[in-house]
């Protein structure tokens, strides 16, 4: 069960890195950032940009382990303990 939570906040966590990561990327590209009712504008600095393009690279690479992480999670459920977490799931 602590496997468990953790893989969900680290689900969480890779999906909120990989969104800031990728709003700051291209703020310090130079383009400018639609956020509802604003339009936010940031010099450029492409240094910062290119680590966080590596840093949204890599919150990429890391949701999908984990994502890959629950679905064998729940196979190893369904095959070795016999248990119905997908009749729980749905």
């Amino acid at each position: 069960k602590i496997i468990a939570k953790l893989n969900h906040i680290f689900l969480y966590v890779s999906i909120l890195v990989i969104t800031i990561s990728g709003a700051l990327k291209k703020l310090f590209n130079g383009e400018m950032l639609d956020m509802f009712f604003f339009n936010i504008e940031i010099k450029d600095n492409f240094e910062l940009a290119e680590i966080f393009y590596e840093i949204h690279i890599v919150g990429n690479y890391t949701l999908i382990a984990l994502i890959s992480l629950h679905i064998f999670a729940v196979i190893i459920h369904k095959i070795l303990f016999k248990e119905n977490l997908l009749k729980r799931i749905l």
